[in-house]
C-alpha cells in the first residue's frame, strides 16, 4: 500500500491544519517549512511562537493542539485573509520537533521570570528607554501620567488632537492603507480609556460625542473590505458603555442619544442598547427610550425602519412577557417568504406548531412561484413531525418539477426514512423525470443541465443504485465532486471506473500548476496506489506513478512530491 509519511503523534493534527488553512495556502506553509523558513520560540503546551522568514521576519502565534487550532502572524495575508502560510509553517515545525521528540523552550516564560526578579525601578527603565523609540507606547503612557496628576481641559485638547490625526478627515482611504489607519484610530481610542478610571468619564463622553459624527463622515471614504471602520466603531461603544457606568448621565438624555445611535449608526456597534445599558437608563430612561420605538413604528415612514426598530421592540415586549404583541409586530413585518419563515419559526419556538404550519403554509401559498425552497422545507418538516410522509412528499414534489434540487430531493427521501418502497418509488420518480429534461434540454433546462445531470447521479448513488448512477455521469457528465463521491463511494465493486477517475482528475490537479493542485493530485494518486493494493496492482501502479514523473518532470515541485511513492510502490 501507497502511503505518504506521516508524524506518528502530532502536536496539530495535519488534517485539521489543511482544512483550517485550505489545500494552497497548505501547500505553501509546507514549502516555507521545507525549507527551513521558521525558527520555534516557545512552547508553553498552550501555545507556540515562532519567528517565520518570509518577505519579512513575521511573528506567528499558534494556540490549542490537536484538532483545536487558532492562531495569529503579524503578515499582512493573515490580517486580510485569515490563516496564513506561516502559521501552516509553524505547526508543522512545531509536529516535527514533537516527532523527533524535541522540547521547544518556553522563552516567554523565562522571560517573565526575568522580569519579576527585576524589581519595580529596574522595570520602570526599561519601560521608559522603550518608550523612547515607541511613539505610540510613549503616548499612552503619557496620556496615563497626565489623566492622574493634569487638569481636564488640557487632557482633552491632546485627546482631540490625537483622535482628529488618526481620522484624517477629507483623505480617501485605500485597500493597501485601511489596515495602517484602522490601527492609528484604534490606538488614538486606546488613548482615552485610562481617563474613564482617572475621574474623567464625563470628559470621555464629550469626546466620544465630538468623535462618532466624524467618523460617521469617514463611512464612504475607506475602502472598509476587511471591516475596518466596524473595528473603530465596536471600540468606540466599549468606551462609550464603560464612560456611562462610570459617568451615569441622565437617563433620558441618554435614552435618546441611544436611541439615535441604534437607529441611524452604518454598523450594529449601538445595536441593542436598551438591554446593554439597562441598569444605566433605570425605569426613566427605559420608558423613554419605548416611546421614541412606539412612536417611530407608527410613523408614516416606520416601514423602512421597522427592521431596525423591530428588535428593540420585540426586547420590550418580551421583558413584559407579552406574546400577542410580539406576534403583531412579526405580523406586520410580512411582506415576502422569509418573513412568513421568520414568523413561523417564531410560533414554533413559542411552542404553537399549528399556528407555525399555518403561517407557513400561508406564506407557501402566497409565493407560490418563486424558487425560495425554505418555507416548503419547513412545512415538509412539520408533516414529517406529524408522522405524515405523504403530505410532506406531495408538499415538495410541484417545486421539485419545477425546479429540481438536491435539498428538495433529500427532504423528501428524509421524510419516508426507513420506508423502503416508498423511498424506491420516489427514487424512479425523480429519475424518470430528471431523464425526461436531460433527453431533450431547451431554454432554461439547457442552462441547468449540468445541475440536473449532478442531481440524478447523486439520487441513483443515495438510492444504491451503483450501476445506473455510472452509467448516467457517463452519458451526462457531472461535476469534479461528484465524479469523485461516485468513485470513492462505488470504487470497490467499480476499481477500473474508479481508477480512471482519480487518473483524470488527478491529471488535471497537477495542470493547474502551483503546489496546492500537486498536492491534491499526489492524494489523489495516494488513492489510487491503496485501491491497486488490494487489487495486487501494485506494479501497476508503480508504472503509472513512473509515467506521471516522466511526462511532468518539468514541474520540479510536483516531481519532489510524488517521488516517494515511486520508492513505496
Amino acid at each position: 500500500m501507497v502511503q505518504l509519511q506521516r508524524a506518528a503523534a502530532p502536536r496539530f493534527d495535519t488534517a485539521a491544519l489543511r482544512e483550517r488553512a485550505g489545500g494552497k495556502v497548505f501547500a505553501r506553509g509546507e514549502e516555507y517549512f521545507r525549507d527551513g523558513h521558521v525558527e520555534l520560540l516557545s512552547d508553553d503546551g498552550a501555545g507556540v511562537r515562532a519567528r517565520v522568514a518570509g518577505s519579512e521576519l513575521y511573528a506567528a502565534t499558534l494556540r490549542g493542539g490537536g484538532r483545536t487550532i487558532h492562531g495569529h502572524c503579524t503578515c499582512p495575508a493573515n490580517e486580510d485573509f485569515g490563516f496564513c502560510k506561516h502559521l501552516v509553517a509553524t505547526a508543522l515545525a512545531a509536529n516535527a520537533a514533537a516527532e523527533r521528540g524535541e522540547t521547544v523552550p518556553d522563552r516567554v516564560g523565562t522571560i517573565r521570570t526575568y522580569l519579576r526578579s527585576q524589581g519595580i525601578d529596574r522595570l520602570v527603565e526599561m519601560l521608559i528607554d522603550t518608550a523612547g523609540y515607541d511613539e505610540a507606547l510613549f503616548e499612552r503612557l503619557d496620556l496615563a501620567a497626565t489623566a492622574v496628576t493634569g487638569d481636564a481641559a488640557k487632557i482633552a485638547a491632546r485627546c482631540k488632537a490625537a483622535l482628529a490625526r488618526a481620522l484624517r478627515s477629507g483623505d480617501y482611504i485605500d485597500y493597501g492603507a485601511a489596515g495602517d489607519w484602522c490601527a492609528g484610530v484604534l490606538g488614538a481610542l486606546d488613548q482615552i480609556e485610562p481617563l474613564i478610571g482617572a475621574g474623567h468619564a464625563n470628559l470621555v463622553l464629550t469626546m466620544l460625542a465630538d468623535f462618532l459624527p466624524d467618523l460617521d463622515d469617514m463611512y464612504e471614504s475607506v475602502d472598509d473590505s476587511n471591516g475596518h471602520v466596524g473595528q473603530i466603531y465596536e471600540r468606540a461603544a466599549e468606551l462609550h458603555f464603560a464612560a456611562c457606568d462610570a459617568a451615569r448621565p441622565d437617563p433620558v438624555a441618554l435614552a435618546r442619544d441611544l436611541f439615535e445611535r441604534e437607529t441611524t449608526e452604518n454598523y450594529d456597534a449601538f445595536a441593542g442598547a436598551s438591554e446593554t445599558y439597562r441598569d444605566i437608563l433605570g425605569t426613566a430612561g427605559l420608558a423613554e427610550y419605548r416611546r421614541l420605538a412606539e412612536a417611530a413604528w407608527d410613523s408614516d415612514d416606520g416601514a423602512t425602519a421597522r427592521f431596525t426598530l423591530l428588535p428593540i421592540l420585540d426586547g420590550f415586549a418580551e421583558a413584559d412577557g407579552d406574546l400577542n404583541r410580539r406576534l403583531a409586530l412579526r405580523e406586520a413585518m410580512l411582506s415576502g417568504p422569509r418573513d412568513y419563515l421568520r414568523l413561523a419559526n417564531f410560533c414554533l419556538d413559542q411552542g404553537m406548531a399549528a399556528e407555525a404550519l399555518r403561517w407557513a403554509e400561508a406564506g407557501a401559498r402566497l409565493f407560490a412561484d418563486t424558487f425560495d425552497e425554505s418555507l416548503l422545507t419547513f412545512v415538509a418538516a412539520r408533516h414529517r413531525a406529524a408522522g405524515a410522509a405523504d403530505k410532506a412528499e406531495a408538499t415538495l414534489w410541484p417545486a421539485f418539477e419545477r425546479r429540481p434540487s438536491q435539498r428538495l430531493y433529500d427532504t423528501m427521501a428524509d421524510a419516508w426514512s426507513g420506508n423502503v418502497n416508498a423511498s424506491a418509488a420516489l427514487a424512479d420518480r425523480a429519475v424518470a423525470l430528471l431523464e425526461a429534461r436531460l433527453a431533450a434540454p431547451t431554454g432554461k433546462a439547457l442552462f441547468w443541465h449540468s445541475e440536473i445531470s449532478d442531481l440524478l447521479v447523486h439520487i441513483l448513488l443515495a438510492a444504491g443504485r451503483s450501476a445506473p448512477a455510472w452509467d448516467a455521469a457517463r452519458r451526462h457528465n457531472c461535476a469534479e465532486n461528484r465524479w469523485m463521491q461516485l468513485a470513492t463511494e462505488t470504487e470497490d465493486a467499480f476499481p477500473d471506473d474508479a481508477l480512471a477517475v482519480y487518473a483524470r482528475l488527478a491529471e488535471a490537479k497537477v495542470g493547474k500548476t502551483n503546489n496546492g493542485g500537486y498536492a491534491e493530485a499526489c492524494r489523489l494518486i495516494e488513492r489510487m496506489g491503496a485501491l491497486r493494493a488490494r487489487r495486487r496492482e501494485t506494479a501497476a501502479h508503480a508504472a503509472f506513478v513512473a509515467d506521471m514523473l516522466t511526462r511532468h518532470k518539468a514541474k520540479r515541485n510536483f516531481v519532489a512530491m510524488l517521488r516517494p511513492m515511486l520508492a513505496a510502490a
